[in-house]
């Protein structure tokens, strides 16, 4: 796996912009040629709740749609989730989708999941045995994870690996920090969900981040790039 990461200085979400800044570091460092015609493809979005935009707590529905047009482009079957906080039905969704203005994406092609369904799975990693998740994400053949760069009451930091914890359904969240409490624990079953769910390509909404209380509560500050890395270690220590 490639570790290298890349950074493209963007100080406003201009779809002009944004296009130039994925040929940069998406295209030609060959980001993209993971995708094939048909290939089904999910991008998984900081969803954490019914946000605008403008509160920078949610991935920017600019970034993902350009992201979105890149890869119809390449012939893939695009489908944007995430799992928000508290209960997961339909309704929640749609609310949170039409919040965060990600139904932009539908103008594209892309589609938005509604399935709610979920499923506990073996693994056997560091701490993880069994895991829950979100049905939508074990149908795609290749997933891309689109975070938001943010500061972490527990964590410090939310960028690419801390994004991962949205494979496990809202409403059993709660448990997940029940069963690890503790910062260290915690950590490594973000890390385990990331090793289970291997992203083909991650990326990171620093444009506009949060300081202060994030992940919600926090304070928009200008930061002014996009990230990108095949590796979401390497691309979180750039964070």
């Amino acid at each position: 796996m490639e570790k290298n990461v890349y950074v493209y200085k963007c100080n406003k979400y201009d779809e002009t912009l944004v296009e130039l800044a994925y040929q940069e570091i998406l295209v030609k460092p060959g980001l993209l040629d993971f995708v094939k015609e048909g290939m089904k493809v999910g991008i998984k979005v900081n969803l954490v709740g019914n946000f605008n935009p403008d509160k920078a707590a949610t991935t920017h529905p600019i970034l993902v749609k350009v992201l979105c047009k890149f890869l119809i482009e390449r012939g893939a079957i695009v489908t944007i989730g995430d799992s928000p906080g508290g209960l997961f039905t339909e309704g929640i969704l749609r609310s949170a989708y039409k919040g965060a203005g990600l139904s932009v994406c539908e103008e594209v092609g892309a589609k938005l999941n509604y399935d709610v369904s979920t499923s506990q799975i073996k693994v056997d990693k560091q701490v993880v045995k069994t895991l829950d998740v979100s049905n939508w994400l074990l149908e795609q053949d290749a997933l891309i994870n689109f975070s938001k760069l943010k500061s972490h009451g527990m964590m410090a930091l939310s960028a690419s690996v801390k994004n991962m914890f949205g494979i496990v359904p809202g409403v059993l969240k709660p448990e997940y920090h029940y069963r690890y409490p503790n910062h260290d624990d915690f950590a490594n079953m973000l890390i385990d969900l990331n090793e289970v769910f291997e992203c083909k390509l991650n990326l990171v909404d620093a444009v506009i981040g949060m300081e202060g209380n994030g992940p919600t509560q926090g304070t928009p500050r200008l930061i002014g790039c996009i990230l990108a890395s095949s590796a979401p270690y390497p691309l979180d220590v750039v964070c």
